[in-house]
């Protein structure tokens, strides 16, 4: 197993590196555009850029009487939420058999308002919540032996199959390799826009 990780990781650096040379020489306008499009952003790298540059900044954005101020102060209102979550579940460990240490505090604040920024769409959301309700709720209360013998192999399938096939569609209908193939225009792929209806910016 140890030398299959290994195997994995060392060529899976090479193709990585292969499939993001092939990309960005076919895509690179698209990738410098703040928008992208449908199928490629280049908004991640954007970001890492943007992060640095606005906390190098951090004086003039987000000082006292700055406009972004809310930003460290909401560093500290997450901090104290999640210790009153912890003081509160300590004295008040149940409500109705439900255990309140059950609830990931930090990582619910993260997701409540998570909008994926490394995306063109965000119809992948509802996948995300679905697939976690019925692995995290349904078999690990209902169907724990599944949950107990099965879920990291599942899910390590739904990862490589998913990432197997993103890879395939990159290649032979995104246009990774050169030519797009675009699908049929339906509800479920909108011709013009975003795919999943979202306004697209002018």
């Amino acid at each position: 197993m140890f030398l299959t990780q290994i195997y994995g990781t060392v060529l899976g650096g090479f193709v990585n590196y292969a499939v993001m040379v092939s990309i960005v020489d076919v895509h690179r306008e698209l990738l410098t555009d703040s928008d992208g499009s449908a199928a490629w952003s280049g908004a991640s790298i954007q970001s890492y850029n943007t992060n640095a540059a606005s906390w190098a900044l951090a004086k003039y954005l987000y000082g006292a009487e700055s406009t972004y101020s809310l930003v460290p102060i909401g560093l500290a209102i997450g901090a104290g939420i999640v210790a009153i979550h912890k003081i509160f579940s300590h004295f008040v460990p149940r409500i109705r058999g439900f255990a309140l240490a059950e609830i990931n505090m930090p990582q619910l604040i993260q997701y409540a308002g998570y909008i994926p920024y490394n995306q063109s769409q965000t119809c992948v959301i509802l996948s995300w919540i679905i697939t976690g309700f019925f692995s995290q709720f349904y078999l690990r209360n209902y169907k724990p032996r599944i949950f107990r013998d099965y879920m990291y192999l599942v899910t390590g399938a739904f990862d490589g199959a998913s990432l197997f096939v993103l890879f395939i569609l990159s290649f032979s209908v995104f246009g990774a390799g050169g030519q797009t193939v675009p699908f049929p225009a339906w509800w479920g792929n909108s011709a013009t826009g975003n795919l999943d209806h979202c306004p697209s910016v002018e």
